[in-house]
């Protein structure tokens, strides 16, 4: 079988992740399969593999953002230079993005009309498509819901990360047959602890995130404040804590402009493959995190774990994993030592709720790929 993963790219090691928990269930259900890796990251220099699996990815997408740059400028076609490209031969596309449909993402026409042209021409060439576990929604715009238009008139199978992301694909138009509700389904693959690290076992890992200053109103002042705020508190009660780079450049001069401001020598963490960031969130006593994998990795290695928010999908993973009342309010600082010394008070039985919670995750998890693989063998599904 040919596969191509779309969605991820090697920039943020959540998308990464969740590239390397598709390759993980390719090789159990077809050892044999061709993967193709289309990353929809310009410039993206690619994952480093380790696998069995026949794995290939397009070597231009390494160069391709000037050339994008260039076509678009002149007003000429350039998705053929793009993960928008409908290649031949490919039975089945998993769509592993995270979060890639909503108003947030304000979508244009012309990249709308892009996506319809993608999606009609793999379907043109008989692929199956199926969006694993992500997050959906508001969809309130014109374009919004056209998207959602798009994705269910070619999408075949689409698996909503949540309640709340269900209801927003439903409430525009989306058919109810096509969508079903899973979890994030990067909990079934471990992690791999970075050795070189071995000093930062057992200590509070921060994870920044640059979308909390863009995507938040007054965000830029507020967050770096409560970030601050949230350090302080933790060096109170010497609780010592690293800070953790889940993404790009972006992120790690969030990261650095945290550690410079303030007292001691605070250790950034930089540039570790996917795998080893979720082995490294799995060694913490606790994590506090602002990117969505980051809260993952932790709730599904059973690691007390507290979050920023900018989006729904924050709350909803902690509720699939039976917590509540871990979203913090980024405006309010006050109540930060405390939430933390009930949190750290409460680790054991914390611990011992996420583990059943993954136990029951997992089993869903499972049969969500049961699914999809019945679906991709099925000569009559298209």
């Amino acid at each position: 079988m040919n596969i191509q993963i779309d969605g991820t790219n090697s920039l943020n090691k959540g998308a990464e992740l969740m590239f390397f928990a598709v390759l993980h269930q390719i090789k159990k259900f077809d050892p044999q399969a061709s993967v193709f890796f289309n990353s929809n990251q310009l410039n993206d220099s690619g994952i480093k593999l380790d696998s069995e699996l026949d794995v290939r990815s397009n070597w231009f997408n390494r160069f391709n953002r000037v050339p994008v740059g260039l076509l678009k400028r002149l007003g000429l076609p350039y998705a053929f230079l793009t993960s928008k490209n409908a290649r031949r031969n490919i039975d089945l596309v998993l769509d592993a993005a995270g979060f890639q449909f909503s108003d947030q993402w304000n979508y244009s026409k012309k990249s709308l009309d892009i996506l319809e042209n993608y999606y009609c021409g793999l379907k043109d060439n008989g692929t199956r498509i199926v969006f694993l576990p992500q997050a959906f929604g508001p969809f309130a715009t014109t374009n919004g819901i056209r998207s959602v238009s798009i994705v269910n008139k070619y999408v075949d199978l689409i698996y909503a990360r949540e309640k709340i992301s269900y209801d927003f694909l439903i409430g525009a138009g989306c058919d109810p047959k096509k969508v079903r509700v899973r979890s994030d389904f990067t909990l079934l693959l471990d992690g791999v602890f970075p050795n070189r690290f071995e000093h930062l076992k057992g200590k509070v890992c921060l994870i920044p995130n640059r979308k909390m200053i863009t995507h938040v109103s007054n965000g830029q002042n507020v967050y770096l404040r409560f970030m601050q705020t949230l350090a302080y508190e933790l060096q109170k009660r010497n609780l010592e804590f690293y800070i953790l780079n889940h993404e790009g450049e972006g992120d790690y001069e969030i990261c650095k402009a945290l550690s410079n401001s303030l007292p001691g020598n605070i250790e950034v963490v930089n540039k570790l493959g996917a795998l080893e960031v979720k082995g490294l969130i799995g060694s913490s006593n606790m994590v506090i995190s602002s990117r969505y994998h980051g809260v993952a990795s932790a709730l599904n290695q059973g690691v007390p774990a507290l979050a920023t928010s900018w989006n729904h999908k924050y709350e909803m993973i902690f509720d699939d994993f039976g917590m509540k009342d871990c979203v913090l309010n980024i405006e309010e600082r006050s109540c930060l030592g405390q939430v933390i010394d009930d949190f750290l008070s409460r680790r054991n039985l914390i611990n011992s709720i996420l583990t059943v919670k993954k136990a029951e995750l997992a089993s869903q998890t499972e049969r969500m790929w049961q699914e999809i693989w019945k679906f991709s063998s099925d000569k009559n599904s298209n």
